[in-house]
């Protein structure tokens, strides 16, 4: 176990998950996959560090939030509304975070899911009535050519690794860790 000082841990642990977080939404947004190679790292980072910081313990720890960030998102990837990428992404940062702040971020994240699942129908929707242009309200056509995107659209592969970075910075944030991370860099 190493000793360090009163918010070290907080502030490494803080920063690994950010740039966890920030690999994975970069893999997600430009190839519409997050790769083993990251989770199953970061996974093996966050039992580490968790060891490291807290001995048995912290690997404890660790192993039960990797388990609840998997648990809590594998009933949407079991009914095909993400991929597994997603739901490995957020057993690794559960490893890093423990079982209590896993199962907040997991929440979080549903919550910032379903906000950005909202705004992109929202935007294909509008962006598709520039593109098809309405006809009179009378027809029918209009709500055809919706009925049509939404169709489209839910066939589109989200990058679910935002809602996951939402939701593990916001988790971080609520626990007050940025401000240790500001306070570590004489910022705070």
């Amino acid at each position: 176990m190493l000793a360090l000082g009163p918010h070290m841990a907080d502030v490494i642990t803080a920063l690994a998950v950010v740039l966890v977080v920030a690999c994975a939404v970069r893999q997600d947004l430009i190839g519409h996959r997050i790769r083993n190679s990251l989770t199953a790292s970061a996974l093996a980072a966050g039992l580490l560090v968790q060891s490291v910081f807290g001995g048995l313990n912290g690997f404890l720890l660790a192993l039960a939030g990797a388990g609840v960030g998997l648990v809590c998102l594998l009933p949407l990837y079991l009914g095909k509304g993400m991929g597994a990428g997603d739901v490995k992404l957020m057993g690794a940062v559960g490893a890093f975070l423990g079982p209590v702040d896993a199962f907040l971020a997991a929440a979080l994240t549903l919550v910032a899911g379903a906000v950005l699942a909202v705004a992109i129908v929202v935007w294909r929707l509008v962006d598709s009535k520039t593109v098809l242009p309405g006809s009179p309200a009378g027809n029918g056509a209009a709500a055809g050519a919706s009925l049509a995107t939404l169709s489209s659209i839910r066939k589109e592969r989200f990058p679910y690794a935002v809602a996951i970075g939402i939701g593990a910075c916001a988790t971080l944030w609520l626990g007050g860790t940025f401000d240790a991370i500001l306070d570590a860099l004489g910022m705070g």
